[in-house]
């Protein structure tokens, strides 16, 4: 096993995360040998909580250079396989933990209050959104630095163009390289995914409020 410490990150994350009342229909850990790279995709079904936001995915990004760093870092560790391995010890790397997520929109429920969709209607009414929800999130999240963007595509039909895939994402990185022990480790990171989940819901309730104001 190359990754012993982010695995025992995602054993905890998914015993803590079921304990939860949310809807979790993806919990996917992928590898990717090529790179020295590694990962956790998790899926939330938002569809019982809002009319507006569908889905929350949060991606977690390590690999074998920060797994090495922070079993140097950690007591206990010294048996670990990647500390044998003088490809991953060469450079002092900090052991940092990416995190991607997205929250996926519905923008048909925008387009179905339109009085009309001919045009670019649609696609001046999803910008509108778009504006609002990021004007509002910059006035309630002040305390966060965060990094976000949207990502959309766009495609047309007879009546015009209009948005599809409407997503906003942020990036974060998790600093590990202060902790002592992985039960510190494992509380900091359910302290960040609480974070994230009371997030999805200052966002639901956002972007349902603005999406009459869009329209």
């Amino acid at each position: 096993m190359n990754y012993p410490i982010f695995s025992a990150i995602v054993n905890q994350m998914e015993a803590r995360l079921s304990r939860r009342a949310i809807n979790i229909d993806q919990f996917r850990v992928w590898n990717e040998d090529k790179i020295n790279a590694t990962g956790l995709e998790i899926g939330v079904n938002l569809a019982n909580s809002s009319d507006v936001v569908q889905r929350l995915v949060i991606n977690l990004d390590w690999d074998k250079f920060r797994e090495a760093s922070l079993a140097r870092q950690l007591p206990g560790m010294e048996k670990h396989p990647l500390l044998n391995d003088t490809r991953f010890n060469r450079n002092s790397v900090s052991p940092y933990l990416d995190v991607e997520t997205i929250w996926h929109f519905d923008e048909k429920v925008l387009y179905s209050k339109l009085k009309s969709e001919v045009g670019n209607r649609r696609m001046e009414a999803a910008s509108h959104w778009m504006e609002f929800i990021n004007a509002e999130l910059k006035r309630v999240l002040t305390d966060e630095n965060l990094i976000t963007r949207w990502h959309m595509q766009i495609e047309g039909d007879i009546k015009g163009r209009y948005v599809t895939d409407m997503s906003l994402i942020s990036y974060l990185q998790y600093q590990l390289d202060s902790f002592q022990s992985l039960n510190d480790i494992h509380a900091h990171l359910e302290k960040n995914i609480q974070l994230i989940l009371q997030r999805t819901n200052v966002i639901m309730e956002i972007a349902s409020r603005t999406m009459e104001k869009a329209a």
